[in-house]
């Protein structure tokens, strides 16, 4: 082979190995994707090593913060008519609820439980909101506002305690939020719940403050939310984690 066409060759192996480069740095998902066969070493938050060292997970003995409210709420007020009577206000018991007694004493509350969520398990309320999945579970809004939910079920009288967002988050000033939001049926509904991504962390996770929240599957339905501030993988959702407890 003449010496021309092995510089020639060595040329092409080169910028090959450059457009590689480049096409993965454009994409903080395509790196090792776990989904293409190979093991991902992606995650670039703190790793929780340490079990018992957040207050959502069992062992945990330092403070706990009690949550003041949900401030921003997950969507507007709504021009739904609500039914003549509330479930239950007419003080007559039906065939599908069982007699409520009272309480003797403090229920004796279990270790924590978790229910996780994968980011891709999310999908928008309306058909003009479009997402896009970016591997590793994690999916983010490309173009419309609507919210993203999915259904959350769990045993009921448990005891919600906190919920944990995963995300990839390299904006300064857009974040993803996450709600637990609950729904009567007569047009009502109440956050539970919110807990924020950290801006410019990259990969990472945050719990919510302690809530306490008794579930009433009776009464209410519950919705995991979320909405994402901007419409780009930069701000990604991965996951979401409800720790609650059963009596």
């Amino acid at each position: 082979m003449s010496a021309k066409r092995i510089w020639m060759l060595i040329a092409s192996v080169v910028i090959l190995g450059a457009l590689t480069v480049v096409t993965v740095m454009a994409n903080p998902f395509s790196q090792a994707s776990s989904e293409d066969g190979v093991v991902t070493e992606e995650w670039k938050g703190v790793v929780d090593a340490v079990i018992g060292d957040y207050p959502d997970e069992n062992g945990y003995t330092g403070p706990v913060i009690n949550s003041s409210g949900v401030e921003v709420l997950s969507e507007g007020t709504n021009d739904l008519k609500t039914l003549p009577a509330q479930p239950g206000d007419e003080g007559e018991i039906r065939p599908d609820e069982n007699q409520l007694q009272a309480l003797e004493a403090e229920p004796q509350w279990s270790d924590l439980h978790y229910d996780f969520y994968a980011g891709e398990t999310m999908r928008p309320r309306s058909s003009t909101t479009k997402f896009d999945y970016g591997n590793s579970g994690c999916i983010c809004r490309t173009e419309g506002r609507d919210l993203f939910n999915i259904p959350l079920i769990l045993p009921h009288a448990s005891r919600i305690d906190y919920l944990r967002i995963y995300y990839y988050d390299t904006s300064d000033t857009k974040d993803v939020k996450a709600w637990i939001v609950r729904f009567d049926g007569a047009g009502h509904f109440e956050d539970i719940i919110l807990v924020t991504s950290n801006s410019s962390a990259g990969f990472g996770y945050r719990d919510s403050n302690y809530v306490g929240h008794t579930v009433d599957n009776v009464n209410y339905a519950y919705v995991l939310m979320v909405d994402f501030e901007a419409t780009n993988v930069n701000n990604s959702l991965c996951g979401l984690r409800v720790a609650y407890r059963t009596s």
